[in-house]
């Protein structure tokens, strides 16, 4: 199996591979150092708690909590009924009848459902890895690029 940014790279380096390793390396250097910058420029236009894509995921989870009545059991254990279907939402110690959110740990529109009956915000259920300060610090990393080839100490090899 492969990653999208294995494939991505692949398809994009398709004809640097034939470049010798110094030109293609400072060739991929440039790309990653393109993407980043986009990224970048992406997220500093963002005004959102989260980053743009988590930000939309968690506006439709909210549409889709709307819908869902709340049972308080305590204070923070709740009964979230959805349709015919029941869940139960633990926000003190983040356990919840459903796998999906443990794995990305995203507010479902369970834990919403939940969040909104406590009127409590949801920024203490996101992981910070999804806010922007966290996308903005990832981004601004400069790619330095390679030193002068003629400028390397190569050592040498005596056979």
């Amino acid at each position: 199996m492969t990653s999208n940014i294995a494939e991505s790279l692949n398809a994009v380096t398709k004809d640097a591979r034939e470049l010798p390793l110094v030109q293609l390396l400072e060739y991929m250097r440039t790309l990653l150092e393109r993407w980043t910058n986009k990224k970048l420029l992406n997220a500093n236009g963002t005004f959102t708690y989260l980053g743009k894509k988590y930000n939309k995921e968690l506006e439709d989870n909210r549409t889709l909590s709307q819908k869902m009545r709340v049972r308080g059991s305590t204070d923070y254990i709740h009964t979230v009924i959805d349709g015919v279907k029941l869940f139960i939402v633990c926000l003190q110690n983040k356990r919840y009848s459903f796998v999906q959110f443990q794995l990305d740990e995203l507010p479902y529109p369970h834990v919403l459902a939940a969040l909104r009956h406590r009127n409590e915000s949801y920024e203490n259920h996101c992981p910070s890895y999804y806010t922007m300060e966290i996308l903005l610090y990832t981004y601004e990393t400069p790619l330095d690029p390679l030193p002068d080839e003629s400028k390397w100490d190569m050592p040498q090899y005596i056979a």
